[in-house]
């Protein structure tokens, strides 16, 4: 290449470069030469050259698009949200009514099926029903938790077993939400299982679920496992 097509290289980009940081600057260029908008035509590779004003209009009606999208997917999850917040509410009014802790694991499972989960609760000192294997949970903890208030996702059968017992019928491809619950002497978790594999996701919010594992940490405290 010449030193001549070189320069006029150098002088091409400057110039377009000079136009841009113009055009970014005076975003009104257009409003007085109405007559360039209808002459300028882009390269697409789809539609071949197409007006400025197409272009625009366009990307406007994607926009759109992705805004009704995003409005129905947060309609969505508000209606989501005030159901799971109404169920949680009703829940925890039936927690505070029970006279002993086995009565609240009964509640908090009895929701789980109206909600189509399944709960695990399990606890230190406590029947073997529920109880739980102390150093599986700490070894669980600290692989899976990694200072998170919560593991949300699918589990391996071994973690299963470990944390809820062989016979907890926990779902082979489901997905779950473990929370811990830690009392003065008594601590554990308090689990949900969903058969559908993409319920539990990491990036979900585990504020609901978090003050329940709260009230359930305060029920340890106060009520014995067996009502006399």
């Amino acid at each position: 290449m010449s030193n001549t097509e070189t320069e006029f290289d150098e002088n091409d980009v400057l110039t377009a470069e000079v136009v841009a940081e113009y055009l970014q600057n005076h975003p009104d260029f257009f409003m007085s030469r109405p007559e360039l908008v209808d002459r300028l035509a882009l390269p697409h590779q789809q539609l071949g050259a197409v007006s400025l004003v197409h272009i625009q209009m366009n990307r406007q009606r994607h926009r759109i698009e992705e805004l009704e999208e995003e409005i129905t997917a947060l309609m969505s999850l508000a209606a989501s949200n005030d159901r799971t917040f109404h169920a949680f509410m009703d829940l925890q009014e039936q927690m505070f009514q029970c006279d002993d802790l086995s009565q609240v694991i009964r509640a908090i499972e009895h929701k789980a099926q109206e909600l189509s989960l399944k709960a695990h609760v399990r606890l230190s000192d406590a029947p073997a029903q529920y109880a739980l294997d102390q150093e599986y949970w700490q070894r669980f903890a600290m692989n899976y938790f990694n200072g998170n208030s919560a593991y949300l996702g699918r589990m391996r059968k071994a973690d299963r077993d470990g944390l809820f017992g062989e016979l907890s019928l926990a779902p082979e491809f489901g997905s779950y939400v473990v929370l811990p619950v830690r009392g003065d002497t008594m601590h554990g978790v308090l689990a949900f299982s969903s058969e559908d594999g993409g319920h539990f996701q990491p990036s979900m919010d585990t504020l609901f679920l978090r003050y329940l594992a709260a009230v359930l940490t305060h029920l340890m405290r106060v009520l014995p496992w067996k009502s006399s």
